[in-house]
């Protein structure tokens, strides 16, 4: 038992590095999937606008992730609700 304590409480691994490598993942993906600029952050922005029509969102905590899988891609859209306002 204490040993998954003590898994818990690890330090978490550098986030300037963790944030650095998924920009740089992100960015190797947009290039792949042949994207124009600024269209995956339109797509982004799209996105919270739609999803705040129902719900309440915690923007701060709202986050994206594109990944690539041979030569699939998949974007992962990752919102804290707070509320419905329905």
């Amino acid at each position: 038992m204490q040993r998954i304590f003590e898994w818990f409480m690890q330090p978490k691994a550098d986030g300037a590095r963790t944030t650095a490598k998924d920009r740089m993942r992100n960015m190797l993906t947009h290039d792949r999937l042949e994207l124009p600029a600024g269209r995956l952050e339109s797509l982004e922005e799209e996105l919270v606008a739609v999803v705040s029509r129902y719900f309440e969102l915690d923007k701060d905590t709202t986050q994206f992730d594109l990944q690539q899988y041979e030569r699939r891609a998949s974007l992962i859209a990752n919102f804290r609700l707070l509320r419905s306002k329905c």
